[in-house]
């Protein structure tokens, strides 16, 4: 566990070329800013408690939490009654033909696409964000995808998804004037941090020898009930 502030300013920076990607998914996921932002600072706090360094399969670690936190968050009560807020995946950096059919799709069409190739969720849990049935949106992604192809070049049709998936991961690591900027998310980070550090490791210490010595009266408990057992009648 990081204990100082330097220490968990420095391993915050491991984190913070994500925040964008990281916010923006939690955002067409849960629909809500404000549940956004609290999947965000959730799946930080998560992988921070797992002592989690920067390196391999660190960044990976931090989209899976956020995925965990903004689908548990998107389908919690208060997730089904928040306000939608999403505005759109914004355009793209270049002038992508992939980009450009999808700022002229409708609302609906446009968090699918980011959904399914954006955020790479499974077409089960899109369905489960989106209301709608798997057959509804599988025919509409193969709509969307027959227009991409016919404004691609004819050398790339072939590989007409694979870029639907790369455009829409750019678009998701793109920052905008709404999303949260990295001092802000770190300031937030550093409270709940704080605040979870002002009860331990005196706590965690206390939890752990009260497991431990659950689990040694449950084994003489069996010890006992086998020696019995095993005794001549």
């Amino acid at each position: 566990m990081l204990h100082t502030s330097e220490e968990l300013r420095a391993w915050f920076r491991n984190v913070q070329p994500l925040c964008a990607e990281l916010f923006n998914a939690a955002h067409v996921m849960c629909g809500n800013y404000d549940l956004a932002e609290f999947a965000l600072r959730s799946a930080i706090l998560d992988v921070w408690l797992q002592q989690a360094a920067g390196g391999m399969g660190f960044r990976e670690r931090l989209r899976g939490a956020l995925r965990r936190e903004a689908f548990a968050a998107a389908l919690s009560d208060e997730g089904r009654t928040a306000e939608f807020t999403w505005p759109g995946p914004g355009p793209g950096r270049d002038d992508s033909p992939i980009a450009t059919q999808l700022g002229q799709e409708a609302i609906r069409t446009q968090r699918l696409v980011m959904l399914r190739h954006g955020c790479a969720l499974p077409l089960r849990q899109v369905c489960r964000l989106t209301g709608m049935t798997q057959r509804q949106a599988r025919t509409e992604l193969s709509r969307f995808e027959a227009r991409c192809r016919r404004r691609l070049p004819a050398q790339d049709r072939a590989r007409t998804e694979a870029l639907i998936a790369r455009q829409a991961k750019q678009l998701l690591s793109q920052s905008s004037p709404d999303t949260p900027q990295p001092g802000q998310v770190y300031r937030a980070f550093e409270a709940e941090a704080g605040t979870i550090r002002s009860r331990g490791p005196g706590m965690w210490r206390f939890a752990g020898n009260l497991l431990l010595a659950l689990l040694a009266l449950m084994c003489a408990g069996a010890f006992w009930l086998f020696a019995v057992l095993v005794q001549p009648g």
